[in-house]
């Protein structure tokens, strides 16, 4: 390995997602940044297009310390054209590159694997910002988890279901307004009792169903499908429910709440 710059200081979280980034998948890993910056945490990832690259380039904008750990030597930064994002990391305050590999070593299937690795060995805490089916950034949640690391993840990407069945927190869905402040609570270990969006009362009839299910709501057991359909779609954005698999929901942590009231058949 060969670093260049700094290990920024601990603690660190890693932000990972998809190569294809969206512009609401952007403006929440600007957030994700933000939230990282109000907790006092490095922000590391790896270097790559889409998720990656904008959360560096979050870190630079906001003046958090950030490292970018690279798949090969420093002779193949890669991608290549992110050589001008690197020379930047490397020579922003507490930041660096980190290249996981020695000079002379040559593209090889895995390597990004054992980048990833490194990623996540690198940080406390992780989150997934973008998850494709059967994509790096879901195997890279998975191994957080199997390495004991704090795993979070924001809901609405194919792979997210997946990765809250397998006990990953759920920070909210992209456009969720509070954002920040969730991540800077989370990276925390703030605990808040009830839900930082209450349930209002048009919604009480899905938490109730929930509750009579196992916390689960299957669209194919509703009456309307087609009305339940746009209140699901609100209670996701307001991250009281997340998206499973296709037409299942579950209640997420803190958005069961105490009323009771609304009643479903």
């Amino acid at each position: 390995m060969e670093l260049h710059g700094v290990i920024p200081p601990v603690p660190r979280v890693a932000i990972v997602g998809s190569r294809t980034l969206s512009a609401r998948v952007a403006t929440a890993v600007e957030q994700l940044v933000a939230g990282a910056r109000l907790a006092g945490f490095a922000v590391v990832s790896g270097g790559a297009i889409g998720v990656d690259a904008c959360a560096h380039r979050a870190c630079l904008g906001a003046g958090v310390p950030t490292l970018a750990v690279l798949p090969l030597g420093p002779d193949r930064p890669y991608p290549a054209h992110h050589q001008p994002l690197f020379e930047a990391i490397a020579g922003a305050k507490a930041s660096g590159v980190l290249f996981h590999q020695p000079r002379g070593t040559r593209p090889a299937r895995g390597m990004f694997a054992s980048r990833n690795r490194a990623v996540v060995d690198h940080a406390s805490h992780v989150i997934v910002a973008d998850a494709r089916a059967r994509s790096g950034s879901l195997q890279t949640g998975r191994l957080a988890l199997r390495r004991g690391k704090t795993l979070a993840v924001l809901t609405g990407s194919a792979g997210a279901g997946t990765l809250l069945e397998a006990g990953a927190h759920a920070l909210g869905h992209p456009d969720t307004r509070d954002l920040r402040e969730r991540v800077r609570r989370w990276l925390l270990g703030v605990h808040v009792e009830g839900h930082l969006e209450a349930w209002p009362e048009h919604l009480q009839p899905l938490r109730v169903h929930a509750m009579r299910h196992g916390g689960r709501i299957e669209l194919r057991r509703m009456d309307v499908p087609e009305r339940a359909i746009s209140l699901l779609l609100e209670a996701e954005l307001r991250s009281l429910v997340a998206e499973t698999s296709p037409g299942v929901y579950v209640l997420l942590p803190g958005g069961i709440g105490e009323n009771t009231a609304g009643t479903v058949s």
